[in-house]
């Protein structure tokens, strides 16, 4: 690329990334619903279970993304470190998009940077760790993270079975959804609430992507290992320009676990041991009270709650890969007194997801979210 090209790309790629906050909600990017041949997200991680494994020393769980695609907004690359129980080191970069031509890519435009760290009730205190995304080009700015993200109660793979035995004691709580006018519904036995209080993700890395708050409940499924909402879904609330807008996510990300192979979005074919499958909606049909339900078995409205055939509705669609293996793993005795691994030492991860129906403002703050609760998200 000649300098005077490179120069063209650059100021292209932040013509609205400058503009002041007026111009942005002319503009209104934000608001605009990502085009149907563009609204997808791709790409791969690596996850190196150090804590896990029998070779390493260090205890220090790694996370590199390899070009982690967002639609035609950014694609994320880096690495996250993890202390488990103690704390996670990101070092994310985003290469942008030029929004006015998107086959043009300025790289390295900011760094999502910071520590999360953890405390000792489990809650994820990013202000703590000056978690942020530094705009580094351009019209430079910092956004910071905030909130508390309430973490599972059960921090170690290995302290699964006790929680299950727990569960299975304990409350169980109904969750209901609406499937082809009806409500569908299922029993879990005592979920575990990943917990967003009040949680702020930072703007950027264009400035139209605005600061956004996050609360509800994202909860796990011990027995099935799926993360589900309940009524009051996950909660989004931001401002552009001097309208508010809130949106509610509600749906499911389930897990499959069997071994098969699939050709990825590079169409290359690849092996894989388990995926997650997810059908997340946007402000869908509410639940009333006074619908009937099902009278169908327990295992019939499962398929039915949790079925992604209908992808008409806004939200998030598709298949997140995992390929594990347990070589050298560290082992913990069993109840019936066998060695087993305490899970996966190693995961390669494959992201075929696609948006429907989505803003920008929409799809980037969601990928916001998985970042910060990687640890989490990825620990099944």
């Amino acid at each position: 690329m000649t300098r005077r090209l490179f120069r063209f790309v650059v100021r292209a790629t932040f013509a609205l990334a400058a503009m002041s906050p007026a111009a942005v909600s002319a503009q209104n990017r934000a608001t605009v619903e990502v085009p149907a041949d563009k609204a997808r997200v791709t790409g791969q991680m690596t996850i190196d279970y150090a804590s896990r494994s029998e070779r390493s020393a260090s205890g220090i769980d790694t996370y590199e993304i390899q070009e982690l695609k967002v639609a035609d907004l950014f694609i994320m690359r880096g690495t996250v470190q993890r202390q488990p129980g103690a704390r996670m080191t990101y070092s994310l970069r985003y290469d942008v998009f030029n929004p006015a031509n998107p086959s043009q890519i300025a790289r390295d435009v900011a760094i999502l940077r910071g520590d999360l760290p953890i405390d000792a009730k489990g809650r994820y205190l990013p202000a703590d760790g000056n978690l942020r995304i530094d705009v580094v080009k351009g019209q430079q700015s910092s956004s910071k993270f905030g909130g508390v993200l309430q973490g599972r109660r059960v921090l170690k793979w290995w302290d699964v079975a006790e929680r299950l035995k727990t569960a299975r004691a304990e409350a169980d709580k109904i969750y209901a959804r609406v499937i082809e006018g009806k409500t569908v519904t299922i029993t879990v036995k005592n979920p575990d609430p990943l917990g967003f209080e009040n949680v702020a993700l930072a703007a950027g890395p264009f400035s139209f992507l605005v600061p956004t708050k996050v609360t509800g409940n994202l909860d796990y499924d011990y027995e099935l290992g799926n993360w589900l909402t309940d009524g009051g879904g996950l909660n989004f609330a931001y401002t552009i320009g001097d309208r508010p807008y809130s949106d509610k996510v509600t749906g499911s990300i389930r897990y499959v676990e069997e071994e098969g192979s699939f050709t990825d979005p590079a169409g290359k074919k690849r092996d894989y041991t388990g995926y997650y499958d997810y059908n997340l909606r946007w402000n869908e049909q509410a639940v009333q009270n006074d619908q009937s339900f099902f009278s169908s078995s327990q295992s019939q409205d499962a398929d039915a709650f949790f079925s992604s055939s209908d992808q008409s509705k806004p939200g998030l669609y598709g298949r997140v890969y995992y390929k594990d293996t347990e070589d050298y793993c560290k082992k913990q005795k069993t109840d019936k007194g066998e060695d087993e691994c305490v899970g996966p030492t190693r995961s390669e991860v494959v992201y075929d997801l696609k948006a429907v129906g989505l803003t920008y403002q929409q799809l980037a703050y969601w990928m916001k979210v998985e970042p910060l609760a990687l640890g989490p998200l990825t620990d099944e």
